[in-house]
């Protein structure tokens, strides 16, 4: 299947995969190391999903829940040229950039919402949001 990489439709995407689950608005961020595939993460109030969708044709490759035990800390920091998260789970540190100029509306939304005005913020740490 291929992304558009508009919110409603990853989130039609969700809805299709886990249709037990309940997916909002405001729950999705873009994360990309260097020229790799994208990684779209939902994070849901008690569900994590990650879709590794590729970066030329944003055909969808898989679609994996997460659990959210094995991840101590999401951040998120606001460069001049790039958003930049880190996810640090038990085993590895996963960092990510999004550059500005090519982020999708919803990114930048969701990413502004996430971060609340704030150069630097933790998100989720200790098994909560923050």
């Amino acid at each position: 299947m291929q992304l558009d990489l508009k919110e409603a439709e990853i989130l039609d995407y969700l809805k299709q995969q886990y249709p037990q689950k309940t997916f909002s608005k405001g729950r999705l961020l873009i994360g990309q190391h260097k020229r790799d595939d994208l990684e779209i993460f939902y994070f849901g109030e008690d569900f994590l999903v990650v879709i590794m969708v590729g970066f030329k044709n944003y055909e969808v490759r898989t679609t994996n829940e997460l659990d959210y035990q094995k991840i101590n800390r999401v951040a998120l920091k606001d460069g001049v040229l790039y958003r930049k998260m880190t996810i640090e789970t038990n085993e590895e540190l996963l960092q990510y950039e999004t550059s500005k100029l090519l982020e999708s509306d919803f990114h930048n939304n969701n990413f502004e919402q996430f971060i609340k005005g704030q150069k630097e913020r933790v998100i989720y740490e200790h098994g909560q949001f923050l």
